[in-house]
């Protein structure tokens, strides 16, 4: 079936600022399993979202094959490699410094998609992007907020969104010729396999926990993971660079949720940050909806 231009392009961005908003209670779900080391809480999260997604897959009558196993390998490694390094930085540093640098990941995307997919944005698309990166430098990092170890946890934050851009641009490709449920529930089962040995040779502890930690983690499996189907699904609509830019409302979401649920205030230049970064997001949703050119916008 064809899909009328204007009606992919909507139902993609809808779905990619659902997807956006979604996932964005992660780093705060994440924050609230005090009794869990950065390794055990990415082996509990990728196992109970994998579950989770296999039940989701067996209901709708699928299942995974070798085509979609092959595909989701190297986007796998990549969501591995960056739940680890994200929820590594949380332990070290907050919320806040965990999420900053993942604002600079859409100008990352933007470049490499343009070479990966022959992406060509206008500039008023690259503006607003801009915009959009700079509202949630801004909303995340106010007045220069700092966590106890700092420097230790930019640095695995720095890594996660490298890890992300990388499953981001991977995902887009394998999305391109496989159903959105399938790549999603793939990616995360093959990630939770890719952790089991990183595990064993840890030697942690994988029982080690609170007993309180168990419902956020039954939350990061559903909530967020649920986001990554909608996300993946943008994927096949809105352009890279485009999603990539949506996805700034990630971090402007965690910002927000943590002044109710982990008792951290937003300044008034956060929540100037919070209105710039959304703003951005509205006007690049905005004018990519009214482009009946489909994934990519055409140049001017």
């Amino acid at each position: 079936m064809t899909h009328h231009p204007a009606r992919s392009v909507t139902r993609g961005l809808g779905a990619a600022v659902l997807g956006s908003c979604m996932t964005g209670f992660g780093g705060v779900f994440a924050t609230l399993t005090y009794g869990m080391s950065g390794l055990v809480l990415t082996c509990w999260r990728l196992w109970f979202g994998a579950g989770f997604l296999l039940i989701v897959l067996a209901a709708s009558g699928r299942r995974l094959h070798g085509a979609i196993i092959r595909a989701s390998l190297l986007p796998a490694a990549f969501l591995a490699a960056d739940f680890y390094l994200f929820f590594c930085a949380l332990k070290l540093t907050s919320v806040v410094d965990a999420t900053v640098l993942g604002a600079i990941q859409p100008a990352l995307v933007m470049v490499a998609a343009r070479r990966m997919f022959n992406e060509r944005l206008r500039p008023r698309d690259v503006g607003w992007i801009l915009v959009a990166v700079a509202g949630v430098t801004v909303a995340v990092l106010g007045p220069g907020a700092k966590g106890p170890n700092a420097l230790e946890g930019d640095l695995f934050a720095v890594g996660a969104m490298l890890m992300w851009t990388g499953y981001w641009l991977t995902g887009k490709r394998t999305r391109e010729t496989h159903d959105a449920l399938e790549f999603t529930t793939c990616a995360l089962v093959l990630s939770g396999i890719f952790m089991i040995p990183v595990w064993l040779l840890s030697g942690e502890n994988i029982l080690h926990s609170h007993a309180s930690d168990w419902r956020w983690i039954a939350l990061l499996a559903i909530i967020p993971s649920t986001g990554h189907i909608i996300l993946n699904y943008a994927q096949r609509y809105v352009a890279a660079s485009i999603s990539a830019a949506i996805g700034c409302l990630n971090p402007l979401v965690a910002s927000v949720a943590a002044v109710p649920i982990l008792h951290q205030p937003l300044s008034p230049i956060q929540l100037v940050g919070v209105g710039v970064g959304v703003g951005a997001v509205v006007m690049t949703t905005t004018q990519q909806r009214d482009s009946l050119e489909g994934d990519f916008p055409p140049q001017t």
